[in-house]
């Protein structure tokens, strides 16, 4: 694994749950899980990839328990089945989490050096990476990880820019130049970074609180690996801290419209495409100019430190236009910067050129994951990681690839999405993109993977017993929904809560449960049963009995998918012969050269008329 991110980690913690002698190679050991950005965790469609990355063995999940200064359960205004989990961690106990995480986890060694060039065989295989000092670490697969360092460089306004993965950090040149040899198209993109500011310079006193939920709520199904601390009155999470809400608002708005064509995106000096969904603030201001105001967020970066990062203003402005802006937001006139945000120009890696497996289709044991393949975010980064890794293990060991479908998890949308659509703009996954979104939920990315992760071998026999229990715990939730009765009396104060209407008889739990007010674990405490199940479990009892059409919906959908889905198209397959489908079709087609037909049916321009007349052809062929 080449790169210690939220990629790189991750691949290299599923390699080595695989059964494969893993190196994980990093420029620097101290920064490995670095949270280079924004230090929080999750959010919409974001914390049901973490999960899924966790119910595989992976850390993130666990490392951010580990380090939360705040945790948040987003939509909880809507039903459970959009809640979305988010915490905000201290940047140094993650980064030194993940980092015991990986130096605990058997077949993995961590090795600091700079990776300089691909070794390749004879057959063009990758079969090594030799560093910058001249070692020479051989291997049969190789996972790139470089996250925004491939020839990375840094703008701060138009006249100030130097080459950097990130700030402090030297960019990689050597193997964006392989790229070329090898016939890797690149392209480039462009992210940014906010300012940091001395939170005891701020005037928190005129600022909205938002405090932590975390005695409702762990992140990762790793809660019950810390048992005995947790049986002993002793929690794994610090001191909670909260984070602050302020606006930009007409002043710090027209400081950006007065000193526009001073940044580096408005003055010239970027010419690539951001992502359109965490844009930066001149982005804001130029795209919503009727915009009343721009919501900021405060929060905190740890407990060993004063530094706050303003979420919502990122920006490439010079520094004392930063500065201006920063003292013209309510609540930060005498705020002290300590460091100025940033844009970062990056090379990628256009992603239809690799397999679902992540294995570019050009060069055999190489797979590539993260912000290379032109994502952003630590859960999208994290996600492609768990699936290269797998993968890479499974080239090294001679195993069957893993596939991820969209219809079980958001990982599997992620991977489909990249590697069929590919992208024009920074990928960044929503809720939207999936088709079936009520069934990949946050609180079910157990009972939906562990069949997965059992067959694989990504276990402990600890999590094993913890894996089991929980998909236990749901099955007597819905068996006790079923069989318990709850009398008018003991419901009321349930339905009076919710303001529905009071029984006139005794009922099965579940018929009161399909209500979408009434809570099963509100049921279960009414009548004194399931009190010792887990609260996910519960909560996936209850989804499941709420949308049971829609879900039997969804699920035939899925069938029809998967019956797609095995049927394969030969790598070979002359699409330029195929006379009944479209041009446009074949043309398509044959640049992706999809493995299966539920592939090529992802792919933008071939219509259903054109998936049927290629079944047709194709069994003719």
């Amino acid at each position: 694994m080449i790169g210690g991110g939220h990629a790189g980690t991750e691949a290299a913690v599923a390699a080595a749950r695989r059964g494969a002698r893993t190196v994980l190679l990093t420029t620097s050991l101290e920064t490995i899980g670095q949270l280079s950005c924004n230090p929080a965790m999750g959010g919409i469609a974001k914390g049901t990839v973490i999960r899924e990355i966790d119910a595989l063995g992976g850390v993130m999940g666990r490392a951010t328990d580990l380090a939360t200064l705040q945790f948040r359960m987003l939509n909880r205004g809507k039903g459970p089945a959009v809640w979305a989990p988010r915490a905000q961690a201290d940047r140094g106990l993650y980064r030194r989490a993940v980092r015991a995480l990986l130096e605990a986890q058997p077949l993995l060694t961590t090795v600091q050096g700079s990776a300089s060039r691909l070794l390749t065989g004879p057959d063009g295989r990758v079969c090594g990476v030799e560093t910058a000092d001249g070692r020479q670490l051989l291997a049969r697969a190789v996972v790139i990880t470089t996250g925004t360092f491939l020839r990375g460089r840094i703008h701060i306004g138009t006249s100030n820019s130097v080459s950097g993965g990130r700030a402090g950090e030297a960019a990689t040149t050597t193997l964006a130049e392989q790229f070329g040899e090898l016939g890797i198209h690149t392209e480039r993109f462009k992210t940014g970074t906010p300012p940091r500011i001395d939170g005891r310079s701020v005037d928190l006193a005129r600022l909205e609180r938002q405090d932590s939920e975390i005695e409702r709520f762990d992140f990762s199904w790793s809660a019950f690996w810390d048992r005995p601390r947790r049986e002993a009155g002793r929690t794994r999470h610090p001191e909670q801290l909260p984070c602050f809400i302020t606006f930009v608002e007409q002043g710090a708005k027209d400081v950006v419209q007065r000193r526009l064509e001073e940044s580096a995106m408005y003055g010239g000096a970027i010419g690539t495409r951001g992502p359109r969904y965490c844009p930066s603030i001149e982005d804001k201001i130029v795209r919503f100019p009727d915009a009343e105001r721009h919501q900021l967020y405060l929060e905190p970066e740890g407990h060993d430190t004063q530094e706050m990062y303003v979420n919502g203003l990122s920006t490439s402005l010079p520094v004392d236009a930063q500065l201006e802006l920063l003292h013209a937001v309510p609540g930060l006139e005498h705020a002290v910067m300590t460091r100025p945000g940033y844009a970062i120009e990056y090379d990628y890696v256009p992603p239809t050129q690799l397999w679902p497996s992540l294995e570019l289709r050009t060069v055999p044991g190489l797979f590539l994951a993260g912000q290379i393949n032109g994502t952003t975010g630590y859960e999208e980064a994290g996600g492609q990681g768990v699936v290269a890794g797998l993968n890479a293990a499974a080239r090294a060991l001679e195993l069957d690839t893993v596939a991820f479908g969209r219809d079980r998890s958001y990982i599997g949308v992620l991977v489909d999405d990249l590697v069929t659509r590919g992208v024009d703009e920074p990928y960044r996954l929503f809720t939207s993109r999936s088709e079936f979104r009520l069934t990949v939920r946050q609180d079910n990315a157990i009972p939906r993977l562990y069949a997965l992760g059992e067959s694989l071998g990504l276990y402990t026999e600890g999590e094993r017993r913890l894996a089991e229990r929980r998909l236990r715990d749901e099955a007597e939730a819905r068996v006790l929904a079923e069989t318990t009765s709850v009398t008018p009396e003991a419901a009321l104060p349930v339905l009076d809560a919710c303001g529905e209407s009071p029984l006139s008889h005794a009922v099965p739990l579940f018929e009161i449960a399909k209500r979408q007010k009434v809570a099963l674990r509100d049921l279960f405490d009414a009548t004194g049963v399931g009190t010792t199940l887990s609260l996910d479990a519960v909560t996936t009892a209850d989804l499941e009995i709420k949308y049971a059409g829609y879900l039997a919906r969804e699920r035939a959908a899925a069938a029809r998918l998967q019956r797609l889905g095995t049927l394969a198209l030969p790598q070979d397959l002359a699409y330029d012969r195929l006379i009944n489908v479209s041009v446009e079709a074949r043309q398509k087609l044959a640049a992706r050269c999809p493995a299966t037909l539920a592939e090529a049916a992802s792919i933008p321009g071939v219509s259903p008329a054109d998936l049927q007349n290629l079944a047709f052809e194709l069994g003719r062929w």
